[in-house]
């Protein structure tokens, strides 16, 4: 007959303790599984399950933590510990769903068009902040991600 106790333990998982088990089937959460089979001695035989954080889930997190203090790709490459740019843009893709190009930009718009809609500073300002070639440059990207030029934006938001 099988018996089975569980302990939660906050922050670290559960433990169970089973007894007159002939085999056991662990399942885990991202699908993979481990099958335990009883010794033939009937020894006693004691499984602790550590979680484990992700490769990806670890990327994501150095991603995020370092995004912002990188220029540009490269940077952030080097800034998440990768000396390969190539497999550092797989393994972003493979994230992030995007290439990291793709991404910051979405991010460096996304906070051009907060400072274009909340602050004071000029379109020139702002540009140079984020490291936009020119003025031009940046109200033509501003234009065609938003559909109105970042003056027209902030004067339709006074408003």
């Amino acid at each position: 007959m099988e018996k089975i106790r569980s302990n939660i333990h906050p922050g670290k998982g559960k433990k169970y303790l089973l007894t007159d088990v002939a085999a056991c089937t662990f399942t885990f959460s991202d699908g993979l599984s481990s099958n335990l089979d009883a010794s033939p001695d009937n020894e006693i035989v004691m499984v602790k399950l550590i979680p484990r954080v992700s490769k990806l889930k670890r990327f994501e997190e150095l991603v995020l933590k370092n995004y912002s203090s990188a220029k540009n790709m490269s940077d952030l490459a080097r800034l998440c510990h990768y000396d390969c740019l190539r497999s550092f843009s797989r393994h972003f893709k493979k994230c992030f769903g995007q290439t990291p190009y793709q991404w910051l930009l979405e991010r460096k718009m996304e906070e051009v068009h907060s400072l274009v809609l909340s602050s004071d500073l000029t379109v020139t300002e702002i540009a140079s902040i984020y490291g936009f070639r020119s003025v031009s440059h940046l109200v033509n990207l501003y234009s065609k991600w938003y559909g109105i030029s970042p003056h027209k934006n902030r004067l339709s938001n006074a408003i």
